[in-house]
């Protein structure tokens, strides 16, 4: 599915477009579409933020001025950027510790 067959003018019929903000409506994870692409007869689109695809009729696009309030601030698309990168880094942590106290055998 990661073929770059698609171009900055691609839509689907949810109006979603290469470049839109969307949300995730899943985990609230937001970020700009990259690709979309038709598979098996429904659209996917790549979210940049979390790298992975998602059907586009789980999307929601947001405007490009979007703002998400999060613990009493408003937080711009940049800064929610920045948090999801925060969020996958410290999952990484988390499976590197667990694969470290897994492999570790006593004697």
């Amino acid at each position: 599915m990661d073929s770059d067959d698609t171009n900055g003018d691609s839509t689907n019929g949810d109006g979603i477009t290469v470049g839109s903000t969307v949300r995730y409506a899943g985990t609230g994870s937001v970020g700009k579409v990259k690709r979309i692409q038709e598979r098996d007869h429904e659209q996917w689109a790549r979210v940049d933020t979390t790298g992975l695809w998602y059907k586009a009729s789980a999307l929601e696009v947001l405007g490009e001025e979007f703002k998400q309030k999060e613990w009493d601030k408003e937080l711009t698309l940049d800064e929610l950027k920045k948090a999801e990168a925060r969020k996958m880094d410290s999952i990484g942590n988390v499976q590197q510790i667990l694969e470290a106290e897994l492999c570790e055998s006593g004697g």
